[in-house]
């Protein structure tokens, strides 16, 4: 049995359905816009000085569906996963000043994969998950980064492909998920000082897994995405004084797997994603101030869903990877410039294909890629990739 591919498009069914088959889950085949795709990234490329991947080295074990969370130190809190087979206990550390991974041992923790992971003053806060016969996981727990465990707290509602936020208040806000048998509706909000979860006024308007949840500038949360039936294009905006959400204006694309950045000047891009039907190449801005979603005219260089997002320093977003509308993992990269609301092909590509990995920056203009999974398998490799400050830009 093998677990590391979530078939498209089941975006409601939980993980342990979700079973790699290594047929093309969506049937697709090469056609002329993978050709065209290939040409135009050997013509960038040929171009040079965008960026570079290296090698960053092999993790203790391979996995996707896990966390990595950067520490106040600059390290890589890496935890737990999913094999090829199995959900995982174990942790690992990245010194980027070395280059290398560190096994991480803490004791008494279950299995999980498909978690959240968020950084709090002192300490990583985990919550949920997936783990064997298809359980979600009710138990979060504050580890220290010695490794010590500090304190452990029971959500209500077991759920896994959840989003984790931290308010402007310093408490953390958990939004739906998938219980073990469907997307749900449940908020909870963790307060750190009380080590507990504390209920929302009301749940979300709807049931919601595998979506977006982003911080935004004026202290609200925009939910997105992840829903399905009528109400699946609209957004909701959760008001920390309120404890609850409201509707705002609708998405111009249903999705899910997708991501959404918050750029430096508060606007949030949305990008790619699985649509209704098949993975897109579509993105759109969300202005919290107009409340608006904007489609980009400028569509990504190729479909993507499961991939990553990361800002850099100067405001551009970095995607990397994930899994194409030609029905594969692609280990290609892309940049969107804010300014010029366009993408553009970095021209070099990572080592492996990867899906359902992490994208964790560095500082510098530096991200470690860690894990995730080809066509075929569970990576244990990661690799650095180093962009430039003023990349060629294809806009």
């Amino acid at each position: 049995m093998k677990i590391y591919h979530r078939r498209v498009p089941e975006t409601m069914k939980p993980p342990g359905s979700f079973l790699l088959k290594r047929l093309n889950p969506q049937g697709c085949k090469m056609g002329k816009r993978t050709i065209l795709c290939f040409l135009v990234g050997m013509t960038l490329a040929a171009c040079g000085g965008e960026g570079d991947f290296s090698p960053a080295g092999n993790m203790n074990a391979p996995r996707h569906g896990h966390t990595a969370t950067k520490l106040e130190s600059g390290e890589i809190f890496i935890a737990a996963g999913l094999t090829k087979t199995s959900p995982l206990s174990d942790f690992e550390i990245f010194d980027p000043a070395r280059g290398t991974f560190k096994p991480h041992k803490i004791q008494g923790l279950r299995t999980r994969g498909w978690h959240k992971a968020l950084l709090l003053k002192d300490a990583v806060l985990i919550t949920g998950g997936w783990t064997t016969g298809g359980k979600a996981l009710r138990d979060s727990f504050l580890i220290q980064p010695g490794g010590r465990v500090r304190a452990r707290a029971m959500m209500k509602y077991g759920r896994y492909d959840h989003t984790i936020t931290q308010l402007s208040t310093g408490n953390v806000l958990i939004a739906g998920g998938n219980d073990g048998k469907r997307a749900i509706r449940h908020l909870e909000i963790y307060a750190p000082g009380k080590r507990r979860f504390l209920p929302a006024r009301r749940p979300m308007l709807m049931a919601r897994q595998q979506h977006t949840a982003t911080a935004l500038s004026g202290g609200d949360v925009l939910i997105i995405s992840g829903a399905e039936g009528k109400g699946a294009r609209y957004a909701e905006l959760y008001l920390p004084s309120q404890r609850r959400t409201r509707l705002v204006r609708s998405l111009t694309t249903q999705r899910s797997r997708h991501t959404a950045t918050r750029l430096k000047d508060g606007r949030v891009l949305i990008a790619g994603g699985l649509g209704r039907e098949k993975t897109l190449d579509s993105a759109e801005i969300y202005d919290p101030a107009t409340e608006k979603f904007t489609p980009l005219k400028g569509k990504l260089h190729v479909n993507r869903q499961q991939h990553t997002a990361t800002l850099m320093p100067d405001g551009r977003v970095v995607l990397l990877g994930g899994w194409g509308g030609e029905g594969r993992t692609l280990a290609s990269a892309e940049v969107f410039e804010p300014d010029k609301g366009c993408f553009w092909s970095l021209g070099v590509e990572m080592k492996f294909p990867r899906r359902l990995h992490t994208a964790t920056s560095l500082g510098g203009g530096r991200v470690l890629i860690a894990g995730g999974a080809t066509d075929n398998d569970v990576l244990n490799s990661a690799e650095i990739l180093t962009i430039t400050k003023e990349g060629k830009s294809g806009c």
